[in-house]
């Protein structure tokens, strides 16, 4: 029985790590409950699906007020190697499904450092555009940032119950 967590730790040394960046620090909020619970949703499937948990760094809207000093402190915590998506109003919008068969392709085509990325409350610096993957929308509407951080945590655990066919994803 001792193969079994030999095996397992192998297959998590390779696993995609994902990480989502966000700026604005949640506390006490409704909100930040509602990414804890999705969160840790997440990391109980990650390690069947090939991925690591979910690693969620905040940049301080506080600190850095203006979005160009925020796209560089984002700069900053983004990973080398990583693969980066933003997202925003004008990125492409993917259904729950798509969304879980992207975050499987990306695993699949061997993709290490899988990077998400939320604006604060004036939305993301334009010049972080050129140096990302792609963009994804929310939909058309605009959302808090805080509410996007949820909808973001919360398709990812979809995404993962979907993978692993559980019976979260109802049609």
């Amino acid at each position: 029985m001792e193969y079994i967590p030999r095996i397992l730790s192998g297959l998590i040394n390779k696993a995609m790590n994902i990480s989502l960046i966000a700026v604005g620090r949640m506390s006490n909020c409704p909100e930040a409950y509602l990414v804890q619970k999705y969160k840790e949703r997440f990391d109980k499937l990650s390690p069947l699906i090939g991925m690591k948990p979910l690693k969620i760094i905040e940049i301080d809207e506080r600190k850095f007020r203006t979005p160009s000093v925020q796209a560089r402190k984002i700069r900053e915590k983004v990973e080398a190697e990583a693969c980066v998506f933003l997202f925003g109003e004008t990125g492409k919008s993917l259904s729950s499904k798509e969304f879980s068969k992207f975050l499987s392709k990306q695993r699949d085509l061997g993709v290490r450092q899988q990077t998400f990325i939320i604006g604060g409350t004036f939305g993301l610096c334009p010049s972080l555009e050129k140096d990302t993957d792609g963009i994804l929308s929310l939909g058309k509407m605009v959302w808090p940032h805080f509410l996007a951080r949820v909808l973001v945590v919360e398709q990812m655990y979809r995404a993962a119950s979907l993978i692993t066919g559980g019976a979260y994803h109802k049609e």
